[in-house]
């Protein structure tokens, strides 16, 4: 009877070990389903700016990979999610951080033209809580950008597409060592 028990709790736990990683406090599913397809994580970090967290980034992917070319470039079903950890983030700051981003983005060859940045900077300019989740999901050309799971807007542009993933994983990251994490190293 105590090895059917033993057996049953190890099985349960080795179950949920399955379903979910923990990340700074951020609990993030292994397998998602977004826009009907599924996606597994990649690998997921927190990213730091002066030695503050601010939030957990994940990578989600069709089908695992550590070649940040081959993701940035590809045209498969993929998704970035955020969720913000610190109070100190705000619209104002994440919109300055990510167009610095887009500058290192371009430096590694990845050129948005400025309406699609502007419109994809439009999800982050309405008020930043603690806890908030975005998630960049990209599919072929198509960018489906989600706050707190509802569809704030859909951009229709491969270069745009390639620099948002550049932010993350191209040669001149937002951080080298979420990159890293994303990538599943």
């Amino acid at each position: 009877m105590k090895k059917i028990v033993l057996i049953t709790l190890l099985s349960l736990f080795w179950s949920l070990s399955l379903q979910a990683v923990k990340i700074d406090g951020v609990e993030l599913d292994k397998n998602i389903t977004i826009n009907n397809q599924k996606l597994t994580l990649n690998g997921a970090g927190t990213r730091s700016v002066f030695f503050i967290d601010v939030y957990v980034g994940a990578l989600y992917l069709k089908n695992r990979s550590q070649d940040s070319n081959k993701i940035i470039n590809s045209n498969e079903p993929m998704d970035i999610k955020m969720v913000i950890t610190s109070s100190l983030v705000t619209s104002k700051k994440m919109v300055s951080g990510l167009l610095d981003a887009f500058k290192k983005a371009e430096k590694s060859g990845y050129k948005a033209d400025k309406d699609s940045v502007e419109r994809f900077l439009k999800v982050f300019q309405k008020d930043i809580s603690k806890k908030d989740t975005f998630d960049i999901f990209a599919n072929n050309r198509q960018m489906y950008l989600f706050k707190n799971g509802k569809l704030y807007d859909t951009i229709d542009s491969d270069n745009l597409k390639k620099a948002v993933f550049a932010i993350w994983l191209g040669k001149y990251p937002a951080q080298e060592s979420l990159k890293e994490k994303m990538l599943g190293h």
